[in-house]
């Protein structure tokens, strides 16, 4: 028995302009079609099954065929170009002649991919490694040997459309930094441009007394508990009341293996990485992930996507791990507008844990020193925590230059250590959370894994991807070639989005 897909190409009158038929058998009768046993029924079913799949992928792709080359016949002249190729689609491997500007555009074996195609190449690439990912598309798309994606055409394709978005970002970049009076290379003012006191200066609400009240009751009541006191009075601690006043942004690289073009044999690898930059902003339930290879890049683009959403009218608070190069690359960005930059305290915590494990002697008297260093810590009294240190007795240090290490940077560092127990007591942040789970997100899950080494242009390509579906306007971006470029809201997710 076989199964038959008939396909009628009717014009916009009504009128049949093309017909093709697809059929497939190797389907049981009705009469011998098991349907009693388990054994039997999986067996029958599964030809069943793959001949209607055939036949109904092959008429797909017979009726788009039979609509190429009537277009064909209606377009073609003595003064067109003509280009013989085939187009990659959900449909199968579709071949086309195509014409002029369009036949002049390809490259001399390239092929035409579909839209739906590539967003659905890059979904898999984005989640599976390329050779898993060609392996699925081969499978679910029943091609024959002859027709099947190869790996290296997939993973080409693929960077292509990572490198697209990167371009088109850092292009909204320059757009977005010269409208508002930035240079488009550094970042910086222009020379002679008045910035809009609503960038400069922010208006960042006073406190009330409601608010210095339920400061002091919090530094009270921990004062009241523990014996690290909070050396500060609500009116010197200088940080947000609540969320909404300000605008979250946690910076942080990851490094994948670096793929080497060329090495000569016998010599010692090199244990270089690619750098990736993620940016998590937050404002209010409003999240945004930005990704670029390097920091340059990223901090262009954050400043880009600040200015152009309207938020540097509010306070900006930066959670970093302590990286010296986030501190300079801030510094150098926003010389013109109020920060605050705070160190996560996961860091901090696993900073000392490092310095203290090479400087003091014995696991119980290591522990004892660094709990009750944290809970000095804890309420941001670095120069409590300091004294603590140095006034630690000779017999307990086993090695005094580490020692000297942990004071140096709590010293170093006292600029972005916070009063950690209020924040949480406030209901604020301490974390620099979202950006880890990002770097997680963009790059780490698909990028990071035993054996994988990668080219920097592979690399930010597929993380680039992965930001357009964390962001959640990839089908802005498949369809129209856009990125949005502003904050998303949750109600909303149209055209009026891309800038």
């Amino acid at each position: 028995m076989k199964v038959k897909f008939t396909a009628e190409i009717i014009d916009d009158d009504g009128n049949v302009v093309g017909k093709r038929t697809s059929e497939e058998g190797g389907i049981p009768s009705m009469e011998t079609f098991d349907i009693s046993t388990r054994e039997g029924f999986l067996r029958d079913f599964d030809l069943l099954e793959k001949a209607v799949l055939k036949a109904r992928n092959q008429i797909g792709a017979d009726a788009a065929d039979e609509i190429l080359k009537g277009t064909q016949k209606k377009n073609c002249g003595s003064q067109n170009r003509e280009r013989e190729t085939a187009v990659e689609s959900e449909l199968g491997r579709i071949p086309v002649c195509l014409m002029d500007d369009m036949a002049q555009s390809l490259q001399p074996k390239e092929r035409v991919c579909s839209t739906g195609y590539m967003e659905l190449s890059c979904r898999l690439c984005t989640k599976l490694s390329y050779r898993n990912a060609t392996e699925m598309i081969n499978l679910f798309q029943h091609r024959d040997a002859g027709e099947t994606i190869k790996l290296r055409t997939l993973s080409d394709s693929v960077e292509r459309v990572g490198e697209q978005i990167s371009a088109r970002l850092e292009e909204m970049t320059q757009k977005v930094l010269k409208m508002y009076g930035f240079d488009s290379e550094t970042g910086r003012p222009m020379e002679g441009v008045c910035l809009s006191a609503s960038i400069t200066s922010p208006a960042i609400p006073e406190k009330t007394e409601a608010d210095i009240q339920a400061v002091d009751i919090i530094i009270d009541s921990a004062n009241a508990s523990r014996d690290e006191k909070i050396p500060f009075t609500a009116e010197e601690l200088d940080m947000e009341t609540s969320p909404l006043e300000c605008v979250y942004v946690s910076i942080d690289d990851v490094g994948v293996k670096h793929q080497k073009d060329s090495r000569s044999q016998g010599t010692e690898k090199n244990a270089k990485y690619v750098e990736n930059t993620v940016v998590h902003i937050q404002y209010g339930q409003d999240t945004y992930a930005l990704t670029a290879c390097g920091m340059k890049n990223a901090m262009k683009a954050m400043l880009a996507f600040l200015v152009f959403n309207g938020l540097l009218k509010n306070r900006l608070v930066f959670f970093t791990d302590g990286a010296r190069n986030i501190k300079s690359s801030i510094e150098e960005m926003f010389p013109f507008h109020p920060y605050t930059v705070i160190l996560d305290w996961y860091h901090l915590k696993k900073k000392c844990q490092e310095l203290l494990s090479m400087a003091v002697k014995g696991k119980d008297m290591r522990n004892k020193t660094l709990e009750k260093l944290l809970r000095i810590l804890w309420v941001g009294d670095v120069k409590n925590a300091v004294r603590y240190l140095e006034s630690l007795p000779s017999p307990v240090i086993k090695n005094q230059k580490w020692l000297d290490e942990q004071i140096n940077y709590l010293k170093r560092k006292e600029y972005s250590i916070t009063c950690y127990a209020v924040r949480a007591e406030l209901g604020l942040r301490n974390s620099s959370n979202p950006v880890e789970k990002e770097n997680d997100m963009l790059v780490a899950q698909r990028q990071k894994h035993n054996g994988m080494s990668w080219s920097k242009n592979g690399s930010s390509a597929l993380a680039a991807i992965e930001m357009v579906y964390q962001n959640k306007y990839e089908d802005i971006w498949f369809q129209h070639g856009q990125i949005s470029f502003v904050m998303p809201k949750k109600e909303t997710d149209s055209l009026d989005l891309c800038a």
